[in-house]
C-alpha cells in the first residue's frame, strides 16, 4: 500500500527520498496503519509536487505555459476524434430518397457520399410540377415521423432560372434537405447529414482540460530531468526545438475549436476540431491577410509537423539522462 501511495509522487523524488517517505509514513500511522486522511495528503502532496517546476527558471515557466497550451490543443483533437464517432449513422440514401420522391421522380443509382453526408440527385417526371414534387415529398415524410418544415419557393427572377421548391426534415439526429429546381435539368436534390449529438462537446472540451494538465505535468517532468542532465544545453534546444514546432499544429486546432465548436453549420454539416490537422494552416493565415502567397495545401503538413515536434521532445527526454553521479536536489536545481 504503501509503494501504491508514493506513485503520486514524481520518479525523481521516489528515487532519493522514497525510503524516508515510507518510513515516515509507518511511524506516524502508528500499528494501525495510515488514516483515509493520511492517505489523501500523501497523494496531494504528491501531485503538487508533479506539478511544481524548478524554482527560479524562468524558461521552465515558459516551456511549461506554451507546453500546457500544446497538450490542450492535441487533447481536444483528440476527443473531437473520439466525439465524431458518437454521431448518427447515415442509412443508404437510394431506398431513402427512393422513399422521398415517390413516382414523381427517378433517382439517381450513384450517389454522392461522403462521411456523415450524402446527396441524391433525382429528375422529375414530365408532367410534375416541381413545387408540387417537393409538397408531395414532406407529405410522405412526414407520414414516416419526420419533423419537417414548410415547403419555401425562392430565387429566379424571371420564374424560372435558379428557382426552387424547398424544404427540411429532421429525425433521430439526422436532417434531410429536399430541394426541387425549376430548371431545364428539373433535378430534385435530396441530401442529409448528421446533426451533432450532444456528446460531441462534452468529449472536445473534457479533451482539451486533459490535455492542459498532460502538458504542464510533462514539461515540469522533462524541465526537472534536463536540469539534472549531463547534456543539459543539447537536450534544452533539442526540447525548445520541437515545442516550437508544435506551436503550428496548436494554433490551427485552437483556430478549428474557436470557429466550429459554437455549431455552426458550413454546407449544412459541421466542421470538426480534429480536422485542424489536414490542411495548411500557413496557407490560411496567409489567405486571411491578404499576403497573395501560393502556398500547396497538403493533408500531411500540420501531421507532419506534429509528429516532427512530438519526436524532439522524446528524442529530448532520451538526451537529458542524468550523469553516473546523483540527480540534484531542488535546492541544487536552483
Amino acid at each position: 500500500m504503501s509503494s501504491l501511495l508514493l506513485a503520486a509522487y514524481p520518479a525523481r523524488l521516489r528515487r532519493r527520498h522514497g525510503d524516508e517517505l515510507i518510513a515516515t509514513m509507518t511511524e506516524v500511522a502508528g500499528p494501525s496503519g495510515p488514516t483515509r486522511a493520511d492517505r489523501r495528503q500523501l497523494v496531494l502532496d504528491g501531485l503538487r509536487e508533479r506539478f511544481r517546476l524548478p524554482p527560479g527558471r524562468p524558461p521552465a515557466l515558459v516551456a511549461a505555459v506554451l507546453a500546457m497550451l500544446v497538450g490542450g490543443a492535441i487533447g481536444a483533437a483528440a476527443g473531437s476524434w473520439a466525439g465524431m464517432w458518437t454521431y448518427p449513422k447515415m442509412p443508404d440514401p437510394v431506398p431513402v430518397a427512393t422513399r422521398v420522391v415517390g413516382g414523381d421522380a427517378t433517382p439517381d443509382p450513384d450517389p454522392s457520399r461522403m462521411w456523415l453526408f450524402t446527396s441524391v440527385l433525382t429528375r422529375i417526371r414530365p408532367g410534375v410540377d416541381a413545387t408540387q414534387a417537393a409538397g408531395r415529398a414532406r407529405d410522405r415524410m412526414t407520414a414516416d415521423g419526420w419533423r419537417t418544415t414548410a415547403v419555401e419557393v425562392s430565387g429566379g427572377t424571371d420564374g424560372i432560372h435558379y428557382r426552387r421548391a424547398e424544404f427540411q426534415a429532421d429525425r433521430s439526429g439526422i436532417r434531410m434537405r429536399v430541394t426541387a429546381y425549376y430548371s431545364e435539368d428539373r433535378l430534385l436534390d435530396v441530401a442529409g447529414w448528421s446533426l451533432r449529438p450532444p456528446t460531441y462537446v462534452p468529449l472536445v472540451l473534457g479533451g482539451l482540460v486533459l490535455g492542459l494538465l498532460a502538458g504542464w505535468l510533462a514539461a515540469a517532468a522533462l524541465t526537472y530531468r534536463i536540469a539534472g542532465a549531463r547534456r543539459r544545453r543539447v537536450s534544452a534546444v533539442t526540447a525548445g526545438a520541437g515545442l516550437a514546432l508544435l506551436l503550428v499544429p496548436a494554433w490551427s486546432i485552437y483556430r478549428y475549436l474557436i470557429e466550429y465548436l459554437p455549431n455552426q453549420e458550413i454546407d449544412g454539416h459541421n466542421e470538426f476540431v480534429h480536422r485542424a490537422l489536414v490542411g495548411n494552416p500557413i496557407r490560411a493565415l496567409s489567405g486571411g491577410l491578404n499576403l497573395g502567397l501560393r502556398l500547396a495545401d497538403s493533408v500531411w503538413f500540420t501531421k507532419g509537423l506534429l509528429v516532427a515536434g512530438l519526436a524532439a521532445v522524446v528524442v529530448a527526454a532520451l538526451i537529458a539522462r542524468p550523469g553516473p553521479e546523483a540527480e540534484p536536489s531542488d535546492a541544487q536545481v536552483a
